[in-house]
């Protein structure tokens, strides 16, 4: 599902919802952000845990493709 945060209209994905788009694992996923051949996920909220990639990131990957 995709999220929008509360103070900008930007479209926030979950791992999982990535790694379906992707097709691919989280853990291949999680790997290629450690090694920066991802782009970063962001927390949206700068005291929890949960982490988000912004769609636009995700989309502009996937067009150099």
């Amino acid at each position: 599902m995709r999220k929008q945060s509360s103070n900008t209209t930007e479209l926030q994905l979950t791992y999982e919802e990535v790694c379906t788009v992707l097709k691919t694992s989280q853990a291949t996923l999680r790997r290629y952000v450690k090694q920066g051949r991802f782009p970063a996920p962001m927390k949206p909220n700068p005291n929890g845990r949960a982490v988000r990639f912004r769609y636009q990131d995700v989309k502009a990957w996937l067009d150099k493709l």
